[in-house]
C-alpha cells in the first residue's frame, strides 16, 4: 500500500492546479478597457493609454489560456510579440512595427476568443467562473472585431466614415464603440462602414452577436436540465 502511494505521489505533486478566477480576471481587464479609454479622450496620451489598456487585456487572456498544452504555446507565440511591440509603441519605440503588432494582436485575440467560447460551451457544469467566461468571451468578441476594424482602416483609410463630422479620422479606440454597436445590433450613429471589406466583417460580427447569446442560453438550459434529471 505504501509503495503504491509513493509511486503515485510524484504525479500528484506535478499535476497542474486549476488557476483561480482566470475568466474573472479577463472580464475585469476588459471592463477597464471599455470604461477607462474614454477618460483619455482629448489628451495627448490617448493612443499610448489605449495601447496599455489593450496590453492589460492581452496579459489577462494569456493568463486565462494557461495550462492548455499546445494551445497555450500557440497563444504565447502570438501574444508575447504583440504585447512587447505594443509596450514599445506606447513609449514611442519601433513605431514602424505598428502594423505587425496590430496583425499579431488580431490573430491572438481571435484565437483565444475561439478557445474561450469552446471552453464555455463545452463546460460540463456551470460555475461562477464559467459565467464570467461567457461574458468575458462575448466582450472579447467585440474587442477583437474593434481591432479588426482598426486594421482595415489602417490598410484602407476610406473604409469608415463619420456622418456627424465628415472627413474626421476615426481613432482606434472609437472602433471599440463601433464594434459593440455592431455586435449588439443597436444601429449605427456617427460611424458607418463604407468599404467592402469593412461591410463584410460587419456582417460577420452582426451574425455572431445574434447567434452567441442564443447558443449560450441553449447550452446553459441544457446543462441545468441534465443536472436536474440526474439529481
Amino acid at each position: 500500500m505504501s509503495l503504491g502511494v509513493l509511486a503515485r505521489s510524484p504525479k500528484a505533486v506535478t499535476a497542474p492546479s486549476k488557476l483561480p478566477h482566470r475568466f474573472l480576471s479577463l472580464l475585469i481587464t476588459e471592463l477597464v478597457l471599455i470604461l477607462g479609454y474614454p477618460f483619455t479622450d482629448g489628451t495627448q496620451l490617448r493612443a499610448e493609454m489605449f495601447r496599455l489598456f489593450a496590453v492589460l487585456v492581452f496579459c489577462a487572456a494569456l493568463y486565462a489560456v494557461l495550462g492548455r498544452g499546445r494551445v497555450t504555446v500557440f497563444a504565447f507565440l502570438l501574444g508575447i510579440p504583440a504585447i512587447a511591440i505594443h509596450i514599445a509603441n506606447a513609449a514611442d519605440y519601433f513605431m514602424s512595427l505598428q502594423l505587425i503588432s496590430l496583425v499579431l494582436g488580431v490573430l491572438f485575440l481571435a484565437f483565444v476568443t475561439a478557445v474561450f467560447i469552446w471552453t464555455v460551451v463545452s463546460a460540463p457544469s456551470v460555475t461562477g467562473d464559467t459565467l464570467a467566461g461567457a461574458v468575458a468571451a462575448y466582450l472579447l468578441v467585440g474587442i477583437t472585431y474593434g481591432l479588426v476594424y482598426g486594421l482595415i482602416a489602417r490598410l484602407s483609410p476610406d473604409s469608415f466614415r463619420d456622418t456627424v463630422q465628415p472627413g474626421k479620422v476615426v481613432h482606434p479606440s472609437e472602433f471599440i464603440f463601433f464594434s459593440f454597436v455592431t455586435l449588439t445590433t443597436v444601429g449605427y450613429g456617427d460611424i458607418v462602414p463604407w468599404g467592402a471589406h469593412a461591410r463584410s466583417f460587419v456582417i460577420l460580427e452582426s451574425v455572431t452577436g445574434i447567434m452567441y447569446p442564443a447558443v449560450l442560453i441553449g447550452r446553459l438550459i441544457g446543462l441545468h436540465s441534465s443536472r436536474r434529471s440526474t439529481s
